[in-house]
């Protein structure tokens, strides 16, 4: 399985996963072979990519981070906590951490989890999407934390609030294809306080969970907003989800670019962890990310090239790679990497370069 942006899909191709629209309706399920007609709808609906049977790795699938099941009823959710507030009402409480519970469980009831692939999200249903990933990602990050059940819940529920002041702000600028005004984004930044405002007026909802959506834009040398707090300052739940609000931002697609590979993701943090984001909280985040996701193509110090089949817990720079192409053009066998001193990852292989590569 491998994500393919939407202009680069072909008819022919099969659907490796089903896709669902924000309000849960199935818009094509998996094993579907795709038609012209589809891509178009697909394009016409502002569906950025989609994932897609790999012909190169037909037995090698990609694990969830959390279920379709549990995925879509916490989008659901939130979308109706979203419509409860652009109505003036109280949003349901209780529905909200039965959502985030349910992450919790699936969680808490795996072991080695580590992070692969984003979900597809519609730039329209972005927020959607984005807030339920950054849910699941700050969870996993609290539980290598030591975090108790009660603690992951709290964050959880803050993590999936976190842009629900995002309401307020007119939805024009959200989806604006190209750079803000400071008007526009003076604007954008009023969410925080007004997400914090909404959350915090709410039965059921503790303090913490609250601050989460107050304080996940500010960053520990001072320089975030709304109130430009230093880390110090900032509870250790905002300094999660500040973190992983970056990264599933940067490597999921939106209106105005292209998302960025985890290997990229990562170093982006790794820059920012100097001085913007919480250093400890970033290496505990790493430990859960696979730089070089199962289905990536890449090339080797060695110059072969081959897709990654698998990844070590133990070494997330070291996955498993499957060689494809030698120059005799043959398929031959699986390297690992951690066992195999000297040979690492040279360069990720793009997915509008890997028909150039596999086939010539």
């Amino acid at each position: 399985m491998r994500k393919v942006l939407t202009e680069d899909l072909k008819a022919g191709m099969k659907v490796a996963k089903p896709l669902y629209l924000a309000d849960g309706t199935v818009l094509l399920n998996a094993g579907v072979t795709l038609k012209e007609s589809y891509i178009q709808q697909l394009k016409e609906r502002n569906i950025p990519a989609l994932f897609i049977i790999d012909e190169d790795l037909p037995d090698v699938e990609v694990p969830e981070m959390i279920s379709d099941q549990t995925r879509l009823q916490a989008t659901q959710t939130l979308q109706e906590c979203m419509n409860d507030i652009s109505l003036g009402n109280q949003f349901n409480a209780r529905k909200v951490k039965k959502a985030v519970n349910n992450i919790v469980d699936e969680l808490t009831s795996k072991r080695h989890v580590v992070v692969h692939l984003n979900d597809i999200r519609s730039y329209d249903d972005y927020t959607f999407g984005h807030s339920v990933n950054v849910t699941s990602l700050a969870i996993l990050t609290g539980m290598s934390m030591g975090y108790n059940k009660l603690e992951l819940r709290d964050l959880g529920i803050g993590a999936l609030l976190h842009d629900v002041g995002k309401i307020t702000v007119d939805e024009d600028i959200l989806l604006k294809s190209e750079g803000l005004t400071d008007e526009e984004f003076a604007e954008v930044q009023k969410h925080a306080r007004r997400g914090y405002e909404i959350v915090r007026e709410t039965d059921g909802i503790s303090s913490c969970s609250a601050h989460i959506a107050f304080q996940h834009h500010e960053r520990i040398n001072g320089s975030g907003y709304p109130r430009g707090l230093t880390g110090d300052e900032m509870l250790e739940f905002a300094q999660i989800v500040a973190v992983v609000d970056v990264y599933d931002a940067i490597t999921c697609d939106r209106v105005y670019r292209d998302a960025l590979e985890p290997h990229e993701a990562l170093e982006i943090l790794e820059d920012m962890m100097q001085a913007k984001l919480n250093h400890e909280i970033v290496q505990v985040f790493f430990e859960n990310v696979a730089i070089y996701p199962i289905g990536t193509l890449v090339e080797l110090s060695t110059g072969q090239i081959g897709i990654v089949v698998d990844v070590n817990k133990e070494d997330l720079s070291s996955p498993v790679v499957r060689l494809i192409k030698e120059d005799d053009d043959v398929e031959i066998e699986e390297i690992d990497l951690m066992h195999n001193e000297g040979i690492e990852i040279a360069d990720v292989i793009t997915d509008s370069k890997r028909d150039e590569y596999i086939n010539t």
